[in-house]
């Protein structure tokens, strides 16, 4: 028996096809098949792969992708879109034939976090014969990003008492670079707003404008919309994302960034929960992630477990909620 026969003998789960129309049922069987073929994962058949994955995503809702990819291939929706990634960064498949390139490597290579000039020059070694591997393209990689961070900093602009404080990790993040001065503040005190969270008594209230902030030196909060490039092109590789949200899913990025990525509605998201969460899946110390803050104490519960957020959102009510949650000191940051 063929690993492959293995695989399936366990694989107990089986997608419902009859909810299909007939077309779209036709073209996800053929591209199940096919992808079966292509398994042996030359950079090539990723390539098709991640082609068939991208025709059968088109076809199938959020849920039903996600239950098409376990009962056909035990996959998790990590494992597809790094083949996905593959074909959108790669917009021929010829380029990739014939190249010595090892699966990790290539699935870095297609990142949206990796910068275009190394993809192109790493593309080139490949096609010369140079073996690439992901050590050396992650190397090269942070190497890129520290070099495109000196450049940008202007040492001018930042203040001896901002030059002493806790940096930012701007090696990871090089556009979120010079504190500004502190944006205007209304305070008035109001009782917590939410049951569970009795311990915060008082609330500040404040108003932010779209933009980044910066929280004592330690998170950062972007007040718009967090499915753009302007938040998540230079996010570094994070523990845990946790995606709280009731609208559509627009955020396939979080797939490249998380080692885990945990998607909940918001009306699941609750204090003990979140808590559960950061301490299952992050130590002290580490980064996660928040692109969405349904939850006004998303951030003052993640700084107090001692990790450092990247969080945002669309709404600048929602926004400000979590910055006065939080009761740290902030500042906007000029990008």
């Amino acid at each position: 028996m063929s690993k492959l026969d293995k695989s399936q003998q366990f694989n107990t789960c089986e997608f419902d096809y009859e909810t299909l129309t007939i077309e779209q049922r036709a073209l996800v069987k053929q591209c199940t098949g096919e992808i079966r073929e292509r398994l042996q994962r030359s950079a090539q058949d990723i390539w098709e792969i991640g082609q068939r994955l991208f025709d059968v995503r088109a076809q199938l809702k959020h849920g039903q992708f996600d239950s098409w990819l376990k009962a056909e291939f035990g996959w998790s929706r990590r494992t597809a879109y790094n083949f996905i990634k593959v074909y959108e960064a790669f917009g021929e498949r010829a380029k990739l034939a014939q190249i010595d390139i090892a699966a990790s490597a290539l699935y870095l290579l297609a990142a949206e976090s990796t910068p275009p000039e190394v993809r192109e020059e790493y593309l080139l070694k490949a096609e010369k014969g140079e073996k690439i591997t992901h050590k050396e393209l992650r190397s090269d990689i942070e190497q890129t990003k520290q070099k495109s961070t000196a450049a940008k900093i202007k040492q001018d602009d930042v203040t001896p008492e901002e030059q002493n404080s806790p940096p930012l990790n701007t090696t990871s993040i090089p556009e979120i670079i010079n504190l500004a001065s502190q944006a205007v503040v209304d305070v008035e005190s109001v009782e917590a707003r939410e049951p569970e969270l009795k311990e915060y008594t008082k609330v500040i209230e404040i108003k932010v404008e779209a933009g980044w902030y910066v929280l004592e030196g330690q998170h950062l909060v972007f007040c718009g919309d967090t499915a753009k490039p302007e938040f998540h092109s230079d996010i570094p590789d994070v523990t845990l994302a946790v995606a709280a949200t009731s609208s559509n899913w627009d955020h396939d990025w979080l797939i490249n960034v998380a080692a885990t990525l945990i998607v909940l509605e918001e009306s699941a998201l609750k204090q003990d929960k979140l808590q559960q969460l950061i301490n299952m899946f992050s130590q002290p110390g580490e980064a996660i992630v928040f692109p969405w803050l349904p939850y006004p104490q998303m951030i003052a519960i993640a700084n107090k477990l001692n990790r450092k957020v990247i969080a945002g959102d669309i709404s600048p009510e929602r926004c400000s909620q979590a910055i006065a949650a939080s009761g740290l000191d902030f500042a906007s940051v000029e990008l």
